[in-house]
């Protein structure tokens, strides 16, 4: 059941978000909608951290997995290399 939230945010960010949104296919309210999830499950990595090569990438790829990426990188690896 979906409902309506009124928020108030800088015309500037409003606009720049709808842009935004609308480059990736997606309605504001399922990118907001989508965030405001990912901080209930506590997987929202903060774009400011990221080099800007990784913030386009972030998010692009979504796993069922819920093992460390550490694990599904090294496992990657292993698997890459051990073929000799």
């Amino acid at each position: 059941m979906s409902t309506k939230l009124t928020l108030s945010i800088d015309e500037n960010v409003v606009a720049e978000a709808k842009e935004y949104a609308k480059e990736s296919g997606k309605s504001l309210s399922k990118l907001i909608e989508g965030y405001l999830r990912g901080l209930k499950n506590k997987k929202i990595v903060k774009h400011e951290e990221l080099p800007p090569s990784i913030k386009r990438l972030h998010g692009c790829i979504k796993i069922d997995d819920n093992r460390d990426y550490k694990d599904i990188y090294v496992e990657a690896l292993l698997e890459k290399y051990n073929k000799l």
